[in-house]
Order: structure tokens, then C-alpha cells, then sequence
């Protein structure tokens, strides 16, 4: 596993962070630890069936809790992956919510440009997608994000490949997404 982005996890905080009061954005690593005490809170509560022949990984990156679902083949140093993270929500609607992701996701994501947007059922939860490009790790990518709210808790579903590589895995995130349920 050489490579899945640190920054697709950033992607779901809601963080308007600045240094020292300055509008400089912090680095993915800043913006994860101080986003901890509020992540993991649906961590262990929430089922997802992997694509045939992708490996998961239940992992902890920087005090955030997180379900990795990485595909057998990788090219080019990179490797498509989905992952899951979890955060109170607290008393934001799913739009509210949503919407300061994307706000996020344009201010700490270089190159973020958004492709497409919009509402899912995901058995039986009203939930939100984004699909967008960035540049991670100095490789530009095609990604989707799919925000899943219940009891007060968001999931973040985010399917990641290569730039170019998007007509070949936006099916499979959108089928491992809608295999998503909340256990508790």
C-alpha cells in the first residue's frame, strides 16, 4: 500500500483553520489531530461490503479512526481506495453539514473543482454526494464523497482513483456505498 490520501480524509472536517490568525491553510496532519476529539464518533457502528478482491483495512491515521477499502491492482504508485470516517454532526442539518464540507474541501484541496452534486438514498437515509477532481499528493484525482447523517453522526464514504480513471471505478464506489448501514 504506497498510496491513499491522507487529504480525502481531511476532505469531510469542517475546520475553518488558520495559522496564528493568519488565512494560511494548515497541512493535512494539523487539520486532522485538531479534528479528532470530534471524529470517530460512528467508528465500529456502521457495516460496508467491500468490491470482490479489495482488501480492508480498520485503521487509526493521526487520532482519526477510519475503513479503507483498497483495490488489488495499483498503478503508478497509486492506488484506488474508498474510505470511511466518521463525526458528530452536532446540530447541523445534512445541507448545513454538506455544505461546509464542500466549503472545506475548496479551501484545503489544491485544485478542488466540483463535477457533480447530489442527493442519495442510502437504505433508507436522505444523504449527499460530491464528485469532484483535486490534485493529492502531487497526483491529480477524480473522487466522490458521499455524506451519510444518522443519530447525529456523519459518514464520510469517499472513492478515490486517478484522474482519467473515473468511468472505470465511480460505479463500483457508488455500488460499495449503497451496500453502507448503520448497525447502531
Amino acid at each position: 500500500m504506497k498510496y491513499f490520501s491522507l487529504l480525502t480524509i481531511a476532505g469531510v472536517l469542517l475546520f475553518s483553520a488558520c495559522k496564528n490568525g493568519s488565512n494560511a491553510p494548515k497541512t493535512a496532519k494539523e487539520i486532522l489531530e485538531e479534528a479528532a476529539p470530534n471524529m470517530n464518533a460512528g467508528a465500529g457502528k456502521f457495516a460496508i461490503d467491500a468490491p470482490a478482491g479489495w482488501k480492508r483495512i480498520d485503521t487509526t491515521l493521526n487520532g482519526v479512526k477510519s475503513t479503507i477499502l483498497l483495490a488489488p491492482e495499483e498503478t503508478d504508485g497509486f492506488r484506488t481506495n474508498i474510505n470511511v470516517v466518521s463525526e458528530n454532526i452536532g446540530k447541523d442539518s445534512l445541507q448545513a453539514y454538506f455544505d461546509k464540507t464542500v466549503s472545506s474541501m475548496e479551501r484545503y484541496l489544491e485544485k478542488f473543482a466540483v463535477a457533480d452534486k447530489g442527493d442519495k438514498d442510502i437504505n433508507g437515509i436522505a444523504s449527499k454526494w460530491v464528485k469532484y477532481t483535486a490534485v493529492q499528493g502531487g497526483k491529480q484525482v477524480a473522487a466522490v464523497l458521499y455524506i451519510v447523517p444518522k443519530n447525529g453522526i456523519a459518514y464520510g464514504i469517499t472513492g478515490i482513483t486517478k484522474a482519467g480513471e473515473g468511468n472505470k471505478y465511480f460505479a463500483v464506489f457508488e455500488q460499495t456505498a449503497s451496500t453502507f448501514k448503520v448497525t447502531e
